[in-house]
């Protein structure tokens, strides 16, 4: 742009900046929810005083393995029609959506999976196997988050699922690192994980899809209100 006064140049370079900085809030709601998640499922449990859903570990390998890939790929995301005419969002980097998905996706996702972490320890079931059902559902869960969050101010509905194909290939890269969690007997030594019947697979894919609802109504109750 400074090589170049055209007027096209200039709203090029101005349009792929606000790409960057809305590629940047997909990273931040997307890592940040993450956190929120695991320090209301931790504490909830600290404080009923239940075996912890998810140890070290296996918090380490969701953030730094599985998460890491779909984070990355929200960089090669590309312009789209949102940008065209519309002003850029006030309030500096944490506008108020992005404010309201992490506490929204903190809660509503940590809430649900302790919920369900509770009902299926009353229930009977092994620990062991519960909260390897709670790492997986978790791990999975924040891989299909990445999809509705390509978009914030869009519904999933409304844009290509499959266009960027860095994030289809970081979140297959993710799956594959987390059913190697579950099922490769080196790893669930260290991690303490047990192989989960297929009806409780088939499970984790369900809480994935629930959560992802869940954070498609809280963005329809956002652009309502706004």
């Amino acid at each position: 742009m400074l090589l170049d006064d055209n007027f096209e140049t200039i709203v090029a370079a101005v349009e792929e900046g606000r790409q960057i900085m809305k590629n940047i809030r997909k990273v931040l709601v997307y890592l940040l929810s993450s956190v929120s998640d695991e320090l209301l499922l931790i504490g909830g449990a600290l404080v009923l005083g239940l075996p912890l859903p998810l140890n070290a570990l296996q918090i380490l390998y969701v953030n730094f393995f599985s998460d890491s890939f779909p984070a990355i790929a929200f960089a090669f995301e590309k312009g789209d029609d949102s940008l065209d005419g519309k002003p850029s969002r006030r309030g500096g980097l944490f506008d108020p959506l992005m404010r309201f998905l992490i506490l929204f996706i903190g809660f509503s996702t940590s809430a649900f999976l302790f919920g369900l972490y509770w009902l299926l320890l009353h229930l009977g079931f092994q620990t062991a196997l519960v909260q390897t059902f709670i790492f997986a559902s978790f791990g999975s869960y924040t891989l299909f988050l990445a999809f509705a969050l390509r978009n914030l101010d869009k519904s999933i509905l409304k844009y290509n699922f499959f266009s960027n194909s860095y994030l289809i290939g970081g979140v297959s890269i993710g799956i594959l690192l987390m059913l190697t969690a579950i099922y490769l007997p080196l790893l669930q030594g260290v991690l303490g994980t047990v192989a989960l019947p297929l009806s409780w697979l088939l499970g984790v894919v369900l809480v994935g899809l629930l959560n992802i609802t869940a954070v498609e109504l809280g963005k329809a109750l956002f652009r309502r209100r706004t």
